[in-house]
Order: structure tokens, then C-alpha cells, then sequence
């Protein structure tokens, strides 16, 4: 990177200063966070530890956060490598900090403003000639930590050195991916996002939906956040989807769709009222004794939430793919899917005319809302997904106004905005009407062009198999049936079990285990696990565990390297598979755990035995006793503990402390591919370890006693007790552990089957995981 970024200064320690702060001490940056006096500063960092979903990866990064006011520390804005400012949305605010601050800049500081639509011409008008060429905007979106979006805004003054560091800091070291917006109202994120959901509540007035169908049909079946469209502006505010919209109407006088970002009625008289969402405990919804009641929209009392059932919704849910459901649904015939296809033309052509006013090219508009508003496809995917062609030729029809360059594009012979051939990806460019390939990304590998580059070795429902090059292969996960959680099956099993076979005949010097989806594996098939049970083929399921007991230690003791990279939710057999490998790529945003007992069951593919090797293994020598470590791991799996990021998955014990976190999730196959690469050469398996020391029957009385102590609480069930039990038998070595007895690797495993079948086989446990397939979380039984 041209400017190093060692120190940065914080403008501002209200929700967003302090969580920029926090996001820097994710990425072992330290800041000095400022506010107007040192209570304000104190309570902002304060916060950081206490906010929900936490803005740190743990509480000590808090530590990394230095509280300051203007008046005592002003001078020590001269430590700082990079200057944000975060303060009010007020350009008279703004420019008092600015002229306050900028004596004691030093010379060469980069300074920016997290302004979310306040102009850059209007923003440094007070700056002298040098500072301006140091000044842009670094637009993070709420929450920094989780929105992967940072939009950079330079003005003519920004030397391209200050922009190109800050873009390569926020990818490199903020895991940030960076959209390049321009200086117009509300850059790229905010004026379509707001745009889609100013006219998806004006459709939903005009054609007469109610609150919980219009968040039925805008939500995770189209792949978009789970909170859709209502539930959202209840968590942003109303008051403030208010101010922005009337915002951006006051500031595009020359929108076609300018009276989109007027207020509806309803909006007006909840903002009037004080009913603000979330924060005041009503808005579009109202949690009440009775329930969660929703909004009337055109009366603005409130009522029980009616079922929703629409067939465009039923046929969508019959596709497993975004593309399909937002096919299916735009398509539909019947209310659903009018009011679908109404906001979704509407959403496209305005996108399309915002180029080149607020973007130069498609792929900037499409990756800030993907990154800034949780949608799995941006506009020009979308547009992609239910054909260009038919659908221009259905907005046609209906005399709406097509944006020529759409036109023109669908006249020279290209009938989408993306294509992919022979592994290179090309979009549309409107500028030149001529295909361009997309941007790569630094330090990213796209498996999807892989595959289309005629790397892909073998493909199964569930995996796949493909050449990396550099004698390593990867198993890629994509689940046909629940793609977003990749529950491990036999596919996906064989698929591993494939690729073992390749690397013991040599035909690869390494294998890494990972994909890009949304989760790297939820866990086990439990659809699966309950058809075995209700037949009652116990032998049947002892023989499934087994294989995959194998395969574990099939990974662990292969003689090349097996790399795993995960991400996000890796749960139960996720973790089972990620253990036992060489080493462990993860994301930073890693949520793993153990969590068989919320389904009255244990690990059962080796995770008792994995945790435990991790906790031995990351304690060090003597630091821990076997008791303290059974007693560790049985409370992480009884509790069901999961790491909310992977820097608590290494305090946990999930990850060993020498395995490799990435700030960027763009970057952790990349990454995976040059550690495999690395431990390729001369690489050695572990030892299979016949020296375990677990406390045996003397530590799992103590865990008993325990037990019965939360029994006599109330505060676990008869099954809780007997599966705490049986995991307790387990984690502390069965009846060959003992003070002066080892057990080896195998023993464990046995016991663990053992336990697992038995579980399975009682009535409650099979109530707990038809709950949880019904239901999606834990049964209390």
C-alpha cells in the first residue's frame, strides 16, 4: 500500500463514530475516538461492548479504542494516519470540526467524512488547497462491522494516491468491499436502496397489501434481508427513512421518479405520532401480550397479522435458486405477482437511468446493493435472472419508458448484461456499448470461473471437485436443495471422500475444503437423521456415523495437506469437518459451534474428540489439567457455544490459535490455496494420539453432581440430565480414562457412536429435531 494506515483518529462517538472504531479494533487498529467532552467519548466506546449484534469480534478490542475530547486532546490528532469524521449530519457541524481539527493534522493524514449524502463540493469548502487533495468520503453502512459495503467518493482535488490507499485499506485490512461512487445525493447504496423501498410501499398502498404480504413477498424468497421492507424500516427508524427520503426529494430535481421520495400518508402520521419502529417498541409492527401486531396502511391502527398465501409465492418456493424464485415470482399471474413485477420494472428502469449520473458502469450499482442492503443479486443480476429480452418486451407492452442504452445493447446481439464464458466474466458497458471484462478482485479466487475455465474435476449434487491449479484441489459445497445452509448428506460425503481418493494417488499435493455461498455447512441432513429414526434402522445410522467418523480422521491423517476455509455459520458437522484438518482458513465473521443437544443429540463425526484435541492442544503444556479441559469442552457442547466470530472461536477452542482469520471473506479461498500450497512441501500428518489423559469416572462425578443441581434449579429437563450424561461419559474418556489411563483416538470415537444411536433412538430426541425442521430453532422438552 502507497500510505500506511497505523493510527487513526475518530471524529464523533456517536453509533456510527464508535462502531467504526470498533471495526478498526477488529482489525488490530487503534484509534482516538473524539467527542465534545470526555463522558460523551467514554460512554461511545463503552457501548462497543454491550451493543447488539456486538460491533467487536470480543470484548478486550475495546482496549485498542483511546476516549478523547477536543479541548485536552486535540493535539494528538497529529498521531493519526487517517482522520474519519462521523459527526452530525449538519454541514455547519461538520465544518466547526473541520477548522478545529485541521492545525494539528499531520501533513501527510488522509481525512475523509462517513457523510451519507452531505455533498464533497459543499464538504471542503473550508479545507486549504494541500488538505483538500487529502479529502474524500469513506461512506461505511450501519453496522460497519457487518455491512460489507464502503463507498468512496473523491472530488477533482483528491490526489488518486489518497483514494487508491484508502480503497486498498478498506479491501485489504477493513474487509470491506469497495463500491467507486460519485458526488451526487446519496451515492450509489442509498439512492436505489431507498428507492426500492420508497416504491414498494407506494405499490403496496396503491394496489392494497398489507404489511405482512408486502414482507412475504420482499424478503428471503426473493434473496433479500430476512427484515424485507417493513420489518427494515421499523429497525432503521422511521423518523430517519423519513429524513432521507424527503432528503433525496428535496435534492433530485431532475428524477423522473422524484415523487417516489415523497412520504406516504402512513409514514407521516406514525413519524407524527412517535411511533418510530423498533426504538419505540411500534411502528409498521407492534409487539404487544396478544403478539406482533401490523399496521393498517391506510388507516394506521393495528391488527393481528393475517396468513399469507399467494401462489406466485408457492411457485417460487418450488425453485432452489434466487434466480428461479425471482423468475417465478415476477412472472406470476395472480396479486403476488403484479405487485412483485410492478416494483421490480420500476426498480430496473430507474437503475439503468442513474447511468452515468451516479455510476459509470452497472457493476457498482449492482455491488452496493448487494453489499450495503443484503440482496443476493443487484438490479442487473435481477434483471438478468428473469430475461432481458422478455422482460423489456413485457415493460414495452405496457408503455413504459425502456432506457435506450437497454435498447441498444438487446439491438447489437448481447441479451444480458453479464455473460461468462471460458472462465472470464464480461458485463455490459454503457459507455462504449461494447463488452468489457469485470474487474477481479485482489487476492480472490471465483469458483464459478473456475468451473467455466474447464477446471471443475467432478460435480455431485451437493459438491464439487476443482483444479486450483498448483497441484491443489477444492471441494466446493452447493447444497441443491438448501443451498444456503449445506447440510452435509451422502453427496457431499462421497464428494470429500473423491477428493481423498485423488490426493492418496497423488494426482494433487493438497486439497482445500471451501466455497463462497451465504454458510459453510449448518450440519447434519436432519431430514435425514429422523427418516433413518422413525424406521428404526439403528444399524443403518450407526453405519452412517461411522463413515463419517472416518472420513474425518480420513482428513486428518492424510498424507497432503487439507485446508479448510470457513465462513459464517458452521455448525455441528461443519465444525466436525473443519476440525480435523491441517489448518483452518476463516473468515472473520465465523459462527461456529456444537449444538447437537438444541436436537438431543452429541457430536457425533468426531467432535467430542476434535474439541478436546483443539483445548489440549491450544492450553500448552501444563497450563490446563484433563479435568479443566473435559470440564471446558463438556460445558462448550452442553451449552451449545457458539463463537460469534473467529476470534472468539480460537478463545473457545474451535480454532487452534495458530490457524489463519482473513478480515476480507473475498480473500479466504485465495488465502486457503497459498497455505496449502505452502504446507505442501515436505508436509507430515500428526500422530495418532493413544495417550489421551481424561479424567475418566472421577471427573464426570463431579459433572453429575452438577447436573443434578441445574435439574433441582429447573433449569434443565429429564433429557437435558440424560444427554448431558451421556456427553459427559464421553468427553471424559467412558470407562478406560482414569488418573493413570490413556485412551486413544478410536476409543473416543466408539463411545461417541455409541451415545449418538442411543439418543436417536429416544422419542424426545426425535421431538426435538421435527421441532427444530418445522420450527428452525430448539424444542425445551
Amino acid at each position: 500500500m502507497s500510505q500506511s494506515i497505523e493510527k487513526v483518529a475518530v471524529l464523533g462517538a456517536g453509533v456510527m463514530g464508535a462502531q467504526i472504531a470498533g471495526h478498526l479494533a477488529n482489525a488490530g487498529i487503534p484509534s482516538l475516538l473524539f467527542d465534545i467532552n470526555q463522558l460523551l467519548a467514554e460512554k461511545g466506546v463503552a457501548v462497543l461492548t454491550k451493543l447488539k449484534p456486538a460491533p467487536l469480534f470480543k470484548p478486550k478490542n475495546a482496549e485498542l479504542i483511546t476516549p478523547c475530547n477536543y479541548d485536552d486532546h486535540v493535539e494528538k490528532i497529529s498521531e493519526a494516519d487517517w482522520v474519519v469524521e462521523a459527526v452530525a449530519e449538519r454541514l455547519d457541524i461538520k465544518h466547526i470540526v473541520y477548522k478545529n481539527i485541521i492545525p494539528h493534522l499531520k501533513p501527510t493524514a488522509i481525512i475523509s467524512s462517513n457523510t451519507s449524502g452531505i455533498p464533497l463540493s459543499d464538504l471542503i469548502t473550508v479545507f486549504p488547497k494541500d488538505v483538500k487533495s487529502r479529502f474524500m468520503i469513506t461512506h461505511f453502512f450501519n453496522p460497519p462491522r457487518y455491512m460489507h459495503l464502503l463507498e468512496l467518493v473523491k472530488s477533482e482535488f483528491t490526489s488518486d494516491e489518497v483514494y487508491n490507499s484508502m480503497a486498498e485499506f478498506g479491501e485489504k485490512f477493513l474487509g470491506k468491499g469497495i463500491v467507486h461512487a460519485k458526488d451526487t445525493p446519496n451515492f450509489i447504496g442509498n439512492r436505489i436502496g431507498v428507492f426500492s423501498m420508497s416504491v414498494t410501499i407506494h405499490t403496496a398502498i396503491q394496489q392494497g397489501l398489507t404489511v405482512e404480504e408486502v414482507d412475504k413477498l420482499t424478503g428471503t424468497i426473493v434473496g433479500r434481508a430476512k427484515s424485507a421492507t417493513f420489518r427494515t424500516a421499523d429497525v432503521v427508524g422511521l423518523d430517519t427513512m423519513a429524513h432521507v427520503t424527503n432528503t433525496t426529494y428535496e435534492n433530485v430535481e431532475d428524477d423522473e421518479e422524484r415523487d417516489v421520495f415523497k412520504s406516504p400518508e402512513i409514514l407521516k402520521i406514525l413519524v407524527k405520532d412517535g411511533r418510530l419502529g423498533q426504538k419505540t417498541k411500534a411502528g409498521f409492527y407492534k409487539k404487544t401480550d396478544e403478539g406482533i401486531l401490523s399496521v393498517n396502511l391506510k388507516t394506521g391502527e393495528y391488527g393481528p397479522q393475517k396468513k399469507v398465501r399467494f401462489d406466485g409465492f408457492r411457485l417460487a418456493k418450488d425453485h432452489t435458486s434466487t434466480s428461479g424464485k425471482i423468475k417465478a415470482l415476477a412472472y406470476s399471474d395472480d396479486k403476488a405477482g403484479k405487485f412483485f413485477w410492478e416494483t421490480m420494472a420500476r426498480g430496473l428502469i430507474y437503475s439503468a437511468n442513474r447511468i452515468p449520473e451516479i455510476s459509470d458502469d452497472i457493476i457498482n450499482i449492482d455491488n452496493a446493493i448487494k453489499w450495503g442492503f443484503g440482496w443476493d443479486l443487484g438490479p442487473f443480476e435481477g434483471w438478468d435472472a428473469i430475461g432481458v429480452q422478455e422482460s423489456v418486451d413485457k415493460m414495452l407492452a405496457e408503455n413504459r419508458k425502456v432506457p435506450q442504452w437497454v435498447l441498444n445493447m438487446l439491438a447489437s446481439g448481447r441479451s444480458c448484461f453479464y455473460e461468462t464464458n471460458n472462465g472470464v466474466k464480461t458485463y455490459y458497458d454503457v459507455a462504449t456499448g461494447s463488452a468489457k471484462p469485470v474487474p477481479t478482485l485482489n487476492k480472490n479466487i471465483n469458483l464459478n470461473l473456475q468451473k467455466s475455465a474447464g477446471n471443475l474435476v467432478k460435480q455431485n449434487w451437493s459438491a464439487s471437485l476443482i483444479d486450483l491449479g498448483d497441484g491443489v484441489l477444492n471441494v466446493e459445497f452447493h447444497s441443491i436443495l438448501q443451498p444456503t445452509l449445506n447440510p452435509i448428506d451422502g453427496s457431499l460425503a462421497m464428494t470429500i471422500n473423491e477428493a481423498m481418493d485423488l490426493l492418496d494417488a497423488g494426482k494433487f499435493n493438497s486439497l482445500v475444503i471451501g466455497h463462497s455461498g451465504k454458510n459453510f455447512s449448518a450440519g447434519a441432513n436432519l431430514a435425514g437423521i429422523l427418516d433413518v429414526c422413525e424406521a428404526k434402522d439403528w444399524k443403518k445410522l450407526e453405519r452412517v456415523v461411522k463413515e463419517l467418523q472416518d472420513l474425518t480422521q480420513r482428513i486428518r491423517f492424510s498424507k497432503a495437506p487439507v485446508i479448510a476455509a470457513p465462513s459464517h455459520l458452521t455448525l455441528g458437522g461443519g465444525f466436525e469437518l473443519i476440525g480435523p484438518a491441517a489448518h483452518r482458513v476463516a473468515s472473520a465473521e465465523l459462527y461456529v459451534g456444537l449444538v447437537e443437544v438444541g436436537v438431543g443429540l452429541i457430536p457425533g463425526a468426531g467432535g467430542n474428540l476434535r474439541l478436546l484435541l483443539h483445548m489440549m492442544e491450544n492450553s500448552g503444556k501444563g497450563r490446563m489439567n484433563s479435568f479443566q479441559i473435559a470440564q471446558k469442552a463438556f460445558e462448550t457442547i452442553g451449552f451449545a457455544k457458539v463463537a460469534t466470530s473467529a476470534d472468539e472461536a480460537k478463545y473457545i477452542g474451535y480454532l487452534l490459535k495458530t490457524d489463519t482469520i482473513v478480515m476480507n471473506n473475498d480473500h479466504r479461498i485465495w488465502t486457503a490455496k497459498q497455505k496449502a500450497i505452502e504446507l505442501a512441501d515436505n508436509y507430515e500428518p500428526p500422530t495418532y494420539r493413544d495417550d489421551l489423559k481424561l479424567p475418566g469416572m472421577g471427573g464426570r462425578t463431579a459433572m453429575i453432581i452438577a447436573l443434578k443441581g441445574y435439574k433441582a434449579q429447573g433449569k434443565i429437563s429429564d433429557h437435558d440430565e440424560l444427554i448431558a450424561k451421556k456427553l459427559a461419559y464421553v468427553i471424559t474418556g467412558g470407562d478406560k480414562a482414569g488418573l493413570t489411563k490413556s485412551v486413544e483416538e478410536q476409543y473416543l470415537l466408539d463411545i461417541e457412536r455409541e451415545a449418538f444411536v442411543s439418543l436417536a433412538g429416544e422419542s424426545l430426541t426425535q421431538d426435538r429435531i421435527r421441532f427444530m425442521l418445522k420450527k428452525g430453532k430448539p424444542l425445551r422438552n
